[in-house]
């Protein structure tokens, strides 16, 4: 059975049928969605349909919690399997078609979905669809860290900068906690006085509750405590460009991040906005050897459909050859100034 993933993070799944449910009324089931531990795994494929992947939706509750559904539980597993119905008709190839409720063992360490904000707000705070980085820093350093959220976007990532992204309509400290709430990683930006902050180290702290990476970015502080045995990477926010190069580049290498940093470079290379951007994302997708064959697909296909990524001859000539479509090879002598873009 060819192995795949999902097409949809299962924390984003899991946060969109809580808020479904909650506007309902089902208050229990939003309760188990935001307690349990959800995974998907893949159960069956077929060729039906040029290919289709069969998944079930894997929900383990806290005994507290599992025991007050227990005595509905296949009914409630039917509720949630007919609401999955969204994703079906938005993934024809991939079909969620089974929905599992088991209890969690309290000595268990659970990576729970609760407290995620509505799909509503994630929009909000994360408008662009890309790998959401938390940027944990000290306002002292706050237009360099704006320079670096600009670099980071063009390269698929979208950047949370706490006092830029704030708007002044709403309670700050809420705001953040909805970001850190809803982040794929943090990065701790360690320049000198980020160990004086009163908020720094309660978001990474955050962070490393939830499980997820902290990503240290030395600039040039060394990091400390708990994610100071973590591979980081070293820079100057003077050559923002470099240093998201540099982040990106760590995001996929870390096993936690790989993924979700895959499907956001193939969805920013689709909608490139500049051929700056097609040329700084053709940078990392061409070293990256697990793209999936609809990844691949969808990377071929910028390649003709969108003009910033067909405009620069060397990109669509290493999209080509990387995944193994090449209509002839553009020759060197064919290349414009506009393929010299720095990356």
């Amino acid at each position: 059975m060819p192995e795949a993933t999902f097409p949809k993070p299962v924390k984003e799944i899991v946060a969109i049928l809580a808020d479904i449910f909650q506007h309902q009324g089902r208050l229990e089931i939003v309760e188990l969605l935001q307690n349990a531990t959800a995974r998907i795994e893949q159960t069956g494929y077929d060729y039906w349909n040029g290919g289709t992947y069969y998944w079930a939706l894997c929900l383990e509750a806290p005994v507290t919690v599992f025991v007050s559904v227990e005595p509905r539980l296949e009914a409630i597993e039917k509720e949630i399997k007919a609401k999955l119905s969204y994703f079906n008709r938005t993934y024809p190839n991939d079909n969620l078609n089974i929905v599992t409720v088991a209890p969690l063992s309290s000595v268990a360490a659970p990576s729970s979905t609760r407290f995620v904000p509505s799909d509503f707000e994630v929009r909000r705070i994360w408008p662009n669809g890309f790998f959401r980085l938390f940027l944990s820093h000290v306002s002292e350093h706050l237009a360099e860290v704006a320079s670096l959220k600009e670099e980071l976007r063009i390269r698929g990532v979208d950047a949370f900068v706490a006092h830029k992204d704030v708007q002044p309509s709403l309670e700050w400290q809420n705001e953040i906690e909805h970001a850190l709430r809803s982040m794929d990683a943090l990065a701790a930006l360690f320049t000198v006085g980020f160990c004086t902050s009163r908020w720094t180290d309660q978001e990474i702290g955050w962070a490393l509750g939830q499980g997820l990476l902290v990503l240290p970015v030395r600039l040039p502080d060394n990091p400390y405590g708990f994610v100071s045995k973590v591979q980081g990477v070293a820079g100057r926010l003077r050559e923002p460009d470099k240093l998201a190069a540099s982040i990106v580049a760590a995001l996929l290498v870390s096993p936690r991040t790989h993924d979700e940093m895959r499907r956001s470079l193939v969805g920013a290379f689709s909608g490139a906005e500049s051929r700056r951007m097609a040329s700084a994302l053709h940078a990392h997708i061409i070293k990256v050897d697990d793209f999936t064959d609809e990844e691949k697909a969808a990377l071929r296909k910028a390649c003709t459909d969108n003009d910033q990524v067909s405009g620069v001859c060397s990109v669509t000539a290493a999209v080509y050859e990387a995944f193994g479509k090449s209509p002839a090879l553009v020759p060197v002598s064919m290349l414009s100034d506009d393929d010299n873009i720095p990356f």
